[in-house]
Order: structure tokens, then sequence, then C-alpha cells
């Protein structure tokens, strides 16, 4: 009994040997081109235009900017914004698209159209959108109120214009992502909590929401990421004009390493807005856990 257990613990051992050989190739691969862009754009963030060594002197020049104190101010009104804007609607209409109804029932395939169009075509379709001379919404806006609306022409709309884009690209995600959720909450609860006397506003509050929170901090992780990230839109929007009016972070990483061809400083750039994209999700993840805590206590 004994020797038949050591053969087959040795064929099981060489059954993982097996394996491990195979594999191994492919996650060499893949860790090289995970990590070789990682350490060489730290490198290049290091180092000037001539190659030379500087340390954090590319860091400290781009943080005595006033104009990078605007790219940050700006990136964080573009994100909570349309975070803010996909998360609340996107909530609200995953309640209405898992109801039983033929009609919803047809329209689920249109949901996803938004996400599933190229990012620069759907800037350009926005473009389009808001073009002062044959836009739908001046021409809308000037039969209103009679005055002429430019959006992407003006510094003081230009954002709002970027973040209805980003918010109409997101809002499929979170709304099918959250839809997942409620369907794995069981109808007996509510009707069990509406027996009990409870609401519908007590009922989203204590059962819905404490269910779908697991959802709700992937769908805001995703989301969060996507906005941070967000350069090609922009640009294909406003080309982070006018001005710097819509020059996020990632519009002036994009500039700077692809227009103007400043690679060292594009690098730089990208090692702090990584930097953030890592701290936040960790933040999201603690968060989570810290609300898994309490909730089993």
């Amino acid at each position: 009994m004994m020797q038949r257990t050591a053969k087959i613990s040795r064929a099981a051992h060489r059954e993982v040997l097996t394996a491990l050989v195979f594999i191994l190739p492919l996650f060499a691969v893949l860790a090289f081109f995970m990590f070789s862009p990682l350490f060489s754009g730290l490198a290049m963030s290091l180092h000037n235009r001539t190659g030379n060594f500087v340390g954090f002197a590319n860091f400290k020049l781009l943080f005595g900017e006033r104009r990078f104190g605007n790219n940050i101010l700006l990136t964080v009104v573009y994100t909570v914004l349309s975070v803010s804007l996909t998360i609340s609607t996107g909530l609200l209409a995953a309640h209405l698209i898992t109801e039983d109804s033929k009609f919803i029932n047809f329209l689920r395939p249109l949901y996803l159209t938004p996400w599933i169009i190229p990012p620069v075509a759907s800037g350009i379709l926005f473009a389009s959108l808001y073009d002062g001379n044959s836009g739908p919404v001046p021409h809308l806006v000037k039969l209103l109120t009679g005055n002429n609306f430019m959006p992407l022409a003006s510094t003081r709309y230009s954002i709002f214009a970027v973040i209805s884009h980003e918010y109409w690209r997101s809002f499929p995600f979170a709304m099918l992502f959250i839809a997942a959720g409620l369907t794995t909450i069981s109808k007996e609860i509510y009707e069990a909590a509406t027996i009990d006397g409870a609401g519908k506003w007590r009922q989203f509050r204590y059962i819905t929401m404490p269910l779908l929170k697991s959802h709700l901090f992937i769908v805001c992780l995703m989301t969060t990421n996507t906005a941070l990230q967000s350069s090609e839109v922009i640009y294909s929007l406003t080309r982070g004009g006018p001005g710097y009016s819509t020059e996020t972070i990632a519009v002036r990483m994009f500039k700077d390493a692809f227009v103007y061809f400043d690679t060292n400083t594009g690098a730089t750039i990208s090692v702090f807005l990584l930097f953030i994209a890592t701290f936040l999700m960790f933040g999201y993840s603690r968060l989570m856990m810290a609300k898994e805590d309490d909730s089993n206590e």
C-alpha cells in the first residue's frame, strides 16, 4: 500500500514538473512584455534627452510647472465627474434592464454599442455632434436660447464635452456589470423584506447595496482606470484644447511623447500616472476589504 502511494505521488510530481516545463516559457514571455516597458519607461524618466542620468530632475521640473498642476486638476475633475455619472446612472439603468420585458430584451444588444466602437471613431462622432457649424447640440442650444454655442471651442464648456463622451463610453459596461450582480440576488430576500414591511428605499439600502458592493467596487476601479488613461478620445475631440482646458495627464503624456517627441518627459508623466493608478487600485482594494470586515462583524 505504501509503495503504491509512493508511486502515485511520484507520478503526480512528474506531471507537475511536466506542466511547469510547458508553462514557464509562456510566463517568461508574458513577464518580459509586461515588465520590460515598465523598466525602460522608468529608466527614461531618470535620463534627459541626451541620455545623461539626471535622477529625479525630470519629476522636479514637471511638478514645478503650473501647466502640470492644471493637468492634475483637470484629471481629477474629468475622472470624478465621469465615474460618478457612470455609477449612478448605471445603477439605475441596471434595475431597468433586469426587468422581464420583450422590449428591453430587444434593446439589450444595443446597450453595448458605445463600448464596442473604437475610441477614436467615437471621438470623431462626438466632434461632429458638438460642431459649432453643423452639430445638432449647438443648433438646439441656439434654438432654445438664441445664443451661439460652440463647446469644443470654449475653455469653459470643452471639459464637459469630453466628460460626456467618457460617460457615454463607460456607461454600458457599468450598467451590464451591475445588472449581472443584481441577477445574483435572490428574489426571495426581497419578498421576505416586503413581508416584514420594508419599503423600496430600505430594500435598496439594506439589501441591494450591501450585496452589490463587490460589483460596484470593480466597476469603480475599471471606470476610474479607464478615465485616467483616456488620451486618444480627448485628443481626437479637442487636442487637449482650446489652450490647455482639456489637457489631462494622459493627454499631456500623449502629446509630449508622440506629438512633440519628448519621450523623456512623456515617460516621466507615465510613471507618475502609473503611481496614481496603482495607489487607487490598492485604495479601492483596502476599502473593499474593510467593508467586508465590517459586514462580517
